[in-house]
């Protein structure tokens, strides 16, 4: 429901996704600042992005799953952000269309 074709997410809809508080998701966005900053509407609420749901689903997975630190979740956020420009996501599914790219080729090429 919540990661649909939706393009924006309130604060509300992302806090309830990952079962934490929304005060949770402020601090992180605070903490994580140049990495992980969401637009603000001329209200000042927040407006998450599919990319901003992405990145918040990797801070959550490092520091809640994982059990790194703050600092180090940190760190390998921004090892992260300078090693690749297109999230892992996104490469995924560069990969996928590629591959039915492929495979449609394959297909048009055994029928002549």
């Amino acid at each position: 429901m919540l990661l649909s074709e939706k393009k924006y997410f309130t604060i509300r809809e992302v806090s309830q996704h990952f079962a934490v508080a929304p005060s949770l998701i402020r601090y992180w966005e605070k903490e994580f600042k140049p990495i992980f900053q969401p637009n603000k509407n001329s209200k000042g609420a927040r407006r998450y992005t599919a990319e901003d749901l992405t990145q918040f689903s990797y801070i959550y997975h490092l520091v809640k799953e994982k059990g790194y630190s703050l600092a180090g979740a940190r760190k390998v956020m921004q090892k992260r952000h300078t090693l690749a420009s297109i999230p892992p996501a996104e490469v995924v599914q560069r990969l996928h269309k590629l591959r039915a790219f492929l495979l449609k080729l394959k297909e048009q090429i055994g029928k002549r």
